[in-house]
């Protein structure tokens, strides 16, 4: 969740950033100054923190990516499990002089080494299938929310909107500034629409 929080944070970042420029480089008004109260022309924010905890879609996507991790943890134990107990199994027969000769311990101990391998590759693939899918989250969270954010700002017209995080950059601002509330709840709405 934290992964997500930081990622979100930087295309946040960014994407307002266009919004910035985008809003100077097409304006006829040569002003630079911006103004300190929420309004046209105003720089407001977004506490990231509460959105990803309040957005619907965040909480849905978050909530089966935790399940399919688990169930990559738990399968992937299983097999571990497995795994160990030939291990002792293996010991065993080897100490209790189990095998009629060294080639069959030699062949056994190989199938072992290879299944400890493969057990081993398959850690890697399911952390990696695992990291595509939580990149893949957050992109399409990052492209909810600026598109939200680009059909807000176009009836706000506000100069900037930043993303903050609790103990982030804002630490004091004016009232009305933090827009965090009336984000969560036309992302929440547009995406009850969607689902129905």
């Amino acid at each position: 969740m934290k992964n997500l929080s930081i990622a979100l944070n930087a295309v946040l970042i960014v994407a307002v950033g266009i919004l910035y420029v985008l809003h100077f480089s097409n304006s006829s008004d040569d002003s630079t100054e911006v103004k300190t109260v929420a309004g046209e022309g105003a720089v407001v924010y977004v506490n990231t923190d509460s959105l990803l905890s309040n957005y619907n879609f965040s909480v849905d996507l978050n909530e089966k990516f935790l399940k399919k991790q688990e169930d990559s943890r738990t399968d992937f134990n299983f097999k571990a499990q497995k795994l160990e107990k030939e291990a002792v199994d293996f010991q065993r027969k080897l100490q209790n002089k189990g095998f009629l000769n060294r080639e069959r311990a030699e062949e056994s101990q190989r199938k072992l080494i290879a299944k400890q391998q493969n057990l081993q590759q398959l850690e890697r693939e399911l952390s990696n299938q695992l990291m595509g899918e939580q990149q893949a989250n957050s992109k399409r969270l990052f492209d909810s929310v600026t598109n939200y954010l680009t059909e807000y700002n176009a009836a706000h017209n506000y100069s900037l909107i930043l993303s903050t995080t609790k103990g982030g950059n804002v630490l004091l601002s004016q009232d009305g500034l933090d827009i965090t509330a009336e984000i969560i709840t036309g992302l929440n709405g547009r995406y009850t629409a969607k689902a129905e």
